[in-house]
């Protein structure tokens, strides 16, 4: 090892010294830093950050119990180390920077939801999931988006933020209108397009159903065999025949389908419709601020958001699929949210479309 070298890992145990807490992490800290320079002889950017003392989350409703996590539980989970560029709702751009945090799928893996005796369908793949700050604020998610997408951009909690500047800044930067480090958990949502659902200081998830009229959708029937010769869209004023005439096509090769229970189910070719294009045109005005759920004749029910359809990649290339492999489906339309990890928010033989208008928040 070179003089400069001796000098930098000298200089970056020093300072690791003077920011360590406890004598133990003190010493992990500057024996990892040290390892790191004296292989690569540079000052790393991306050292595992801790969750602060603290910070606390709490996953509750329709759960087999309360669950609750110290600081030293969240600590345990697998984090992520993501860069966000933010613009707010109105377009107007709020800044970039690193995270470290923990994203909600590693959490809600070791949740098990329950819903009532009397639910209309037994899985959860139709509920909202709820996120609530201390001081009260809400944002909603449906279930599927945050448990059976990839991990490409990850919903997550973080636990510690970093501003990124410009190497080379002309004058005072001002870009990032987030100052500091983050207080408590931060819900970021790198995939969408804008930050109207990241939500400062979050303290507890809450998991619930939506308010549907269920008396004019299939009861769920476990195993059943069936199809569906038409689809109904159904809104708060009307039901009406599914619409697809002038609505854009849609395709996708070399689609990967592995389920969730029971694993791999081919690569395939899918044809079919255009997901967003469909619902403006038959629900005029629908957008992200929307809530769908999709029924199939067996009962099978998946919820999405329309923040997830209409402000995400893997929305855009959400289609209702009506051949795979070059045949029609014996079914009837499919939901197809094809860039998911798992397929099973594929909703075979298809017969409504609900529109929510939004999710109410907790009271």
């Amino acid at each position: 090892m070179n003089n400069i070298n001796k000098k930098q890992v000298l200089i970056a145990a020093a300072v690791t010294a003077i920011i360590c807490v406890t004598a133990f992490s003190c010493y992990n800290s500057r024996k990892n830093y040290v390892q790191i320079m004296a292989v690569t002889g540079a000052t790393p950017i991306a050292v595992k950050a801790e969750v602060k003392q603290g910070m606390s989350l709490e996953v509750s409703g329709y759960t087999e119990r309360i669950y609750k996590f110290s600081a030293s539980a969240l600590n345990a989970f697998a984090p992520v180390y993501l860069r966000t560029r933010e613009v707010s709702a109105e377009g107007k751009f709020e800044g970039t920077y690193r995270y470290s945090g923990i994203p909600v799928l590693h959490i809600l893996e070791g949740v098990a939801p329950k819903k009532p005796e009397n639910a209309p369908f037994d899985r959860p793949l139709d509920m909202v999931v709820t996120f609530i700050s201390s001081e009260g604020e809400q944002s909603h998610f449906s279930f599927g988006e945050l448990t059976m997408t990839d991990d490409s951009n990850p919903v997550i909690l973080a636990y510690a933020r970093e501003e990124l500047l410009p190497t080379k800044p002309k004058e005072s930067y001002e870009w990032n209108i987030h100052k500091g480090d983050v207080k408590g958990l931060r819900l970021v949502c790198p995939a969408e397009k804008d930050s109207a659902r990241y939500l400062d200081n979050v303290v507890k998830i809450v998991f619930r159903e939506i308010e549907v009229d269920n008396s004019i959708l299939p009861v769920m029937q476990k195993g059943l065999k069936c199809s569906s010769d038409s689809v109904k869209i159904v809104d708060s004023k009307s039901v009406a025949p599914l619409n697809l005439s002038g609505v854009k096509t849609a395709s996708l090769k070399d689609w990967v389908r592995t389920g969730h229970g029971q694993g791999f189910k081919g690569i395939s070719t899918a044809k079919g419709y255009d997901l967003a294009d469909v619902l403006m045109k038959n629900f005029p005005g629908a957008g992200p601020g929307n809530y769908f759920l999709f029924v199939a004749c067996d009962g099978y029910r998946t919820l999405f958001s329309g923040r997830e359809i209409f402000t995400t990649e893997a929305g855009e290339a959400m289609m209702l699929i009506t051949d795979v492999d070059g045949k029609k489906l014996p079914t009837g339309i499919s939901m197809g949210p094809v860039k998911d990890y798992y397929v099973d928010r594929d909703t075979w033989g298809m017969t409504h479309i609900v529109k929510i208008d939004s999710i109410g928040d907790i009271k």
